[in-house]
Order: C-alpha cells, then sequence, then structure tokens
C-alpha cells in the first residue's frame, strides 16, 4: 500500500498547476522561516554572550546549565537556518522542474522533501517548548503543507510515469 493518489489539488487546479502554486508558496514559507530562524540565531547568540558577561567571574552550576542551554539552541538554531536555505533553493528548482515536466527533479525534489520534513519535525518536537507562540504556530502550519504537498508532488510524478508508458 502506497500513499494515497490524487487527482486535483485543491479540488479544481489540475496536479502540475497545483505544484507550481505548492513549490511557489513553499518556497516563500522557507524564506519566512529561513528568515525567522536567522533572527532566532542572532537573539540566541546574543543571549549566550550576555549571560557570560553578566555572570562574570560568578560561574556557578545555574550559570554553566543555563550557558550549555543556550548554546545548544544557538546551534539547532544554525543547523535550521542552513536546512531552510537549501530547502529554498530546492523549492526554486522544484518549480522550474515541474514547469519542465522532468521527472528526475520531481522524484530527487520528492525525496529531499520527505527527509527534510522528517528532520523538520523532529527538530520541531525536541525544541517546540523554547520557541515563541509564532514560531510554533509557523512551524505546524509549514509542516501541514508540506504533508499534503508531498502527496501532490508524488501524484504528479505517477501521472507523468503513466503518461509515458501510454
Amino acid at each position: 500500500m502506497g500513499l494515497p493518489r490524487l487527482e486535483k489539488c485543491c479540488c479544481f487546479f489540475d496536479l502540475q498547476t497545483g505544484n507550481i502554486i505548492l513549490g511557489c508558496l513553499n518556497a516563500f514559507l522557507s524564506f519566512c522561516l529561513f528568515v525567522a530562524m536567522i533572527v532566532a540565531a542572532v537573539e540566541l547568540g546574543t543571549m549566550e554572550r550576555d549571560t557570560a558577561t553578566e555572570m562574570g567571574l560568578f560561574m556557578n552550576e545555574e550559570a554553566i546549565e543555563l550557558d550549555a542551554k543556550l548554546s545548544g539552541l544557538y546551534a539547532v538554531a544554525v543547523i535550521l537556518v542552513f536546512m531552510f536555505l537549501a530547502k529554498l533553493l530546492f523549492d526554486v528548482f522544484f518549480v522550474i522542474g515541474v514547469i519542465m515536466e522532468r521527472k528526475g527533479i520531481i522524484k530527487a525534489y520528492y525525496i529531499m522533501w520527505t527527509a527534510f520534513m522528517i528532520l523538520s519535525t523532529f527538530t520541531f518536537f525536541l525544541n517546540w517548548k523554547y520557541w515563541g507562540v509564532k514560531m510554533v504556530l509557523t512551524e505546524v502550519i509549514f509542516l501541514g503543507i508540506n504533508i499534503y504537498s508531498v502527496l501532490v508532488c508524488h501524484s504528479f510524478y505517477v501521472q507523468l510515469n503513466m503518461r509515458e508508458e501510454v
């Protein structure tokens, strides 16, 4: 049993148009999350330096623990910055691949999309309690759109394969 196959995107667009729309929407959301993670990384980096200077020579156990947490969050934020930059570039190539109907690009994007979604979900659930409400809501919407987009992408890829067999 595989993924469900859709005939239309959003009930009235054909799959190619739907993939172009969802690819552009995902590129926009990837860009928004890329910028948000840059801001989060800068804020965490600033907080890390501020706590280190505030504590000065009085590094007690609490200060070391807080510094370790901030360093971990900063590292995750930097990793997510690079992940969302890569996702943004893949989104742009995907839209070009759908317009040109290149199965190789669509298949590579489908595999990357699935892997990225798993990684993004994993890092989100590990760190959701440290982010603000806006960041959590943005990530949940982003993941929901990604799940639907994976289904539309897979359906279009299957449709392209069936078109060549005939």
